[in-house]
């Protein structure tokens, strides 16, 4: 998903079932040449593990980066031990390099995961 960022520059974000994957892209940006602190992974929820209230945190975003839907919906991401990893400042020439390095790395299709959990919530 692509988020507002400073002009000339984007802000990216995506979701990750996996930590490892996420764990992965994120080097994988850093190798492109993205530095390390415009990345900034958030780990969801974990079995035995206290949960965590995320609802502050993307509350903070709202507005700023999200809308009110993402905001619930990334939160539920996160609830349900989703990895959200977002990029800043991603720079034009590195935005389609940024993208493919999520989309390869396993990055979830939020608009398809949400619709998963929909269904679910109908059977």
């Amino acid at each position: 998903m692509e988020i507002a960022g400073k002009p000339g520059s984007h802000a990216l974000s995506a979701f990750f079932d996996d930590e490892s994957d996420a764990e992965k892209a994120s080097d994988e940006l850093m190798e492109a040449g993205i530095p390390k602190d415009a990345i900034t992974m958030t780990p969801g929820n974990r079995p035995n593990v206290p949960p965590i209230d995320h609802i502050g945190f993307i509350d903070a975003l709202t507005g700023f980066f999200f809308t009110e839907e993402q905001r619930k919906n990334y939160a539920e991401a996160l609830r349900r031990g989703g990895v959200l990893l977002t990029v800043q400042e991603v720079s034009k020439e590195q935005h389609d390099t940024a993208l493919n390095i999520l989309a390869e790395r396993g990055s979830i299709d939020m608009d398809e995961r949400v619709e998963e959990w929909r269904r679910e919530n109908l059977t």
